[in-house]
C-alpha cells in the first residue's frame, strides 16, 4: 500500500482554488500544505486536529488554518440509520501569489490579515452563517464574479479578525520532516479510528515499525505530550460529543462509549482535561442548547 503523504500537493494555477466534499468522511489522514485554507463545514460534525490540539466542529462552523500548519478534521460517526455524507466547501490561498494584489491600496485591510495570520483559527458561530453564501457562491460563478466573490470573503474575514478564537495550544510546534509527519500521522488516524477500544503503547509502536521506548521518545518530542495523554485528550474530545448529543442517558455509559473501562478513572481524566466534572459539563452544555 502506498504511504499517505504528510505534504500534500493542491492543484490549481491561480491565487485560489476550490475544493468541494461530499463524502462518507473527510480527508482524515493529519497532513499539511503551502496554502492557507479556509473551510466551511455544510453538513457534518466532529473533531479537527490543529498542531497538537482538538477541537469539536459542527455544521456551519468556519475554519481558516494557516499555511504549513498540520492538521486533520475526522467526522463523527453517528447512529447508523443517520449516517450520511458529510458535505464541506475548502478554498486553499497561494499566499505567493497573492502577492501580486498587495500592492493595491484597496487590498491593504486584506493585506495586513493575510500578512498577521500567526495561528489557524475558528470563526466565531454567530458570525459564520452570515458568510455561507460566499461559499456557495463560489461553487457556481466562474471568472471575475468567482474572483470577486473570493475577495469579497476575505475582506469580510479581514474586518471580522475579531470575532475568532486562536486554534494555538500555547506550544509552538515542533517542525516536522515528511518522514516523521507520516508517522505521526499513521498514529493520529489509527487513535482516532480505534479509540474505544483497549489500545497499548505496544500495539501503535508496532504500526510505524518502533520499539516502545523509542516511539514513547518519538511521539514526546513531535507533540509535547505522552501517547497516553493524546489517547485520554481524544476519548474526553468523544465523550464530551456523545453527551452533548445526549447518545448516553448515563455519564458511565459515556465512559465506555469512549474507550474508558473505569468510571472513577474516567471521571478524574475528564475534570483534568476540561477543568469540570461530566455532571457539571453536561449540565452546563444542556443550558446552552
Amino acid at each position: 500500500m502506498k504511504p499517505i503523504q504528510f505534504t500534500v500537493s493542491v492543484y490549481g494555477e491561480g491565487v485560489f482554488a476550490v475544493m468541494e466534499d461530499k463524502k462518507e468522511n473527510f480527508y482524515n489522514y493529519y497532513h499539511r500544505h503551502d496554502e492557507a485554507q479556509i473551510t466551511y463545514i455544510l453538513k457534518g460534525k466532529g473533531t479537527i486536529m490543529v498542531g497538537n490540539i482538538m477541537q469539536s466542529f459542527q455544521s456551519g462552523d468556519i475554519f481558516v488554518l494557516k499555511p504549513n500548519e498540520p492538521h486533520m478534521f475526522d467526522r463523527e460517526m453517528e447512529d447508523e440509520e443517520e449516517i450520511g455524507d458529510i458535505h464541506a466547501i475548502h478554498i486553499f490561498v497561494n499566499l505567493e501569489r497573492m502577492k501580486r494584489l498587495y500592492h493595491i491600496p484597496d487590498f491593504e485591510i486584506v493585506k495586513e490579515y493575510l500578512l498577521e495570520l500567526d495561528t489557524s483559527k475558528m470563526v466565531d458561530r454567530a458570525l459564520s452563517e452570515s458568510m455561507m453564501h460566499y461559499f456557495t457562491n463560489l461553487m457556481v460563478k466562474t471568472s471575475m464574479p468567482r474572483f470577486t466573490e473570493f475577495l469579497s470573503l476575505l475582506y469580510s474575514l479581514a474586518i471580522h479578525r475579531g470575532d475568532a478564537s486562536s486554534l494555538y495550544s500555547g506550544v509552538r510546534s515542533v517542525t516536522y520532516s515528511d518522514k516523521d509527519g507520516a508517522r505521526i500521522s499513521q498514529v493520529y488516524k489509527y487513535t482516532f479510528d480505534h479509540y474505544n477500544e483497549d489500545i497499548t503503547v505496544d500495539q501503535v509502536a508496532s504500526i510505524i515499525h518502533m520499539t516502545p521506548t523509542s516511539f514513547c521518545k518519538f511521539f514526546k518530542k513531535h507533540t509535547t505530550k505522552t501517547y497516553i495523554s493524546f489517547l485520554n485528550e481524544v476519548r474526553i474530545e468523544k465523550a464530551c460529543q456523545i453527551l452533548i448529543d445526549n447518545k448516553s442517558e448515563h455519564i458511565a455509559e459515556a465512559a465506555f462509549q469512549a474507550g474508558f473501562n473505569n468510571v472513577v478513572h474516567f471521571n478524574r481524566v475528564f475534570k483534568a482535561i476540561t477543568k469540570m466534572s461530566p455532571r457539571k459539563y453536561l449540565a452546563q452544555h444542556s443550558v446552552d442548547m
